[in-house]
């Protein structure tokens, strides 16, 4: 998390030399910045202050329902087919000359 805020600092930092953003919103990049680089002391603190758990990793073990395996693989099957179906469905729907893009109807919002 500190990485993260000394990166997010140097961001700002580079968009302000740059002229990109102005002094105006400079606090708000401060604020955001100062709580990403302290977050990581404060996640330290907070685990140093939990009491610690003595559990057995054979209890641990005995608590856990085994995932239902069947039904989880039914359900990526199904889901898969249906992307699959979708995806061939825009393929013969789309017209000869148009691209992908083209008929989306929010196509100007694309970068590219």
């Amino acid at each position: 998390m500190t990485f993260l805020g000394l990166v997010a600092l140097i961001y700002y930092a580079v968009l302000l030399a740059l002229g990109v953003v102005s002094t105006d919103v400079m606090p708000q990049f401060l604020i955001s910045a100062i709580i990403f680089l302290s977050a990581g002391r404060l996640l330290r603190n907070a685990d140093r202050h939990l009491p610690k758990k003595e559990v057995d990793e054979k209890s641990e073990k005995k608590q856990r329902a085994e995932p239902n395996w069947a039904l989880l693989t039914q359900i990526l099957n199904w889901v898969m087919a249906v992307l699959i179906i979708c995806a061939l469905g825009l393929w013969v729907m789309k017209p000869v000359g148009v691209s992908f893009f083209d008929m989306l109807p929010f196509k100007d919002m694309l970068p590219f």
